[in-house]
Parts: C-alpha cells; sequence; structure tokens
C-alpha cells in the first residue's frame, strides 16, 4: 500500500450501529478519503476498511447481519486479505461471542469470547475516559514496550483470540485486549478517532498497511 493518504479511499461500514462522522473527520485530519459502505459495490475503489460500533453486542450483530454486508466483508478480510480495522464493538464482533449477547454470535475471524470487565473497590464500569495501552509489539509509531494514550468507552473486553495475536494491553482492574492483529485484520478497543494525536498517529498505520 502506498502511504500517501491522499491516494487511498478508506470505506466505513454504514450499518445504523456506529459512529461514523467522527472516524471521517479523523481519516480527513490524515488526509484520505472516506466513503460509507451500505452495499457490496460500494466497496469498489477502497483499499481499507472500518467496521465500527455502538451499541450491545447483540444489537450491532443483527444490524451487521441484517444490513447483507457479511459476505462482502468476509471476501475482502478473509479471501482477498486485505486491511480491515475493528473499533470498539467492530472490535467485539470479531470474536466467537459476547457474555453481553448470549446466544449471538460474533463473525469468529478472530475467536475467544468478550466478557464483562470485572468491578471492585475503585474500579469503575462503563470503563470511559483515558487509559493506557502497553504495545508488546510494535504498531506503526508505536514500538513494542511503548505506552500510548487512548480513550475507552466500553463495559466489556476481549480476553484472548483463538486466531491472531495481542499487540496490545490495557489494564483497568484487570488486564484486557485492546489490540489485535490477524494479519490484515487490526481490531482496537479503543476510539482512535476519539484519542487526539496518538489515535492520529494509529490510523496511519493503519492506512500504511
Amino acid at each position: 500500500m502506498t502511504n500517501s493518504g491522499s491516494a487511498q479511499m478508506v470505506g466505513i461500514v454504514d450499518y445504523q450501529a456506529g459512529n461514523i462522522q467522527s472516524i471521517e473527520n479523523a481519516f480527513a485530519h490524515l488526509s484520505a478519503r472516506t466513503s460509507r459502505i451500505r452495499a457490496d459495490n460500494d466497496l469498489a475503489g477502497c483499499s481499507h476498511v472500518v467496521l465500527p460500533g455502538v451499541g450491545s453486542f447483540g444489537f450491532c450483530a443483527q444490524r451487521l447481519r441484517a444490513s447483507g454486508l457479511e459476505g462482502c466483508l468476509r471476501r475482502w478480510a478473509l479471501e482477498q486479505r486485505r486491511p480491515l480495522l475493528g473499533i470498539c464493538v467492530g472490535m467485539q464482533l470479531l470474536a466467537d461471542g459476547s457474555d453481553e449477547s448470549p446466544g449471538a454470535q460474533g463473525l469468529g475471524w478472530l475467536g475467544g469470547a468478550v466478557q464483562l470487565i470485572p468491578g471492585g473497590a475503585g474500579i469503575h464500569v462503563p470503563h470511559v475516559g483515558w487509559n493506557t495501552v502497553d504495545f508488546e509489539f510494535p504498531y506503526g509509531e508505536f514500538a513494542g514496550g511503548s505506552p500510548g494514550d487512548f480513550y475507552f468507552d466500553h463495559s466489556y473486553a476481549y480476553q484472548v483470540p483463538r486466531h491472531g495475536m495481542i499487540v496490545g494491553h490495557c489494564i483497568h482492574g484487570s488486564r484486557f485486549s485492546a489490540v489485535i492483529r490477524r494479519d490484515n485484520i487490526t481490531a482496537v478497543q479503543f476510539h482512535p478517532e476519539k484519542s487526539q494525536s496518538a489515535g492520529l498517529r494509529f490510523l496511519r498505520a493503519f492506512l500504511c498497511q
């Protein structure tokens, strides 16, 4: 992929369950064009795809399947092996399922489970606000062993994927996966579009995939 943002088109999956405008604004800041994906043919001309997600796991899973986009996204990510980024619940949808919505089936591309963050003394759930992600492996400008501060807003968190590797983790009472990668698929629990300079650096790295 070229590193020039102006030469790239980021498709943002629009299945009525994501905060799209703020993601569009973040990529515009990086001089990357965006397009909303509502049908298979909307992927034409895209270099990267973002799967956002806001709301409960079950709601987002239902909306994604109702959109009819699951098949074309599967071809994009698993067959064509092109860059895809899952954000927040978009990350969690890549699991097999979530304790938040028993019986609701995830995409399973990363596998594993999403579980409720344990509360406790001084540990508030939902986990809202800034927290540190410790990068275990390098990702773009983030070196392995380095920290970065990102914005979170969630009550459930990814534990260990069956496919792929944990690139970065976060601790909020307990440890959870904050960045997971499986080849061309990247997934993050935080909101890079709300994470100011660190978020832009992360999105810039995604554009270089």
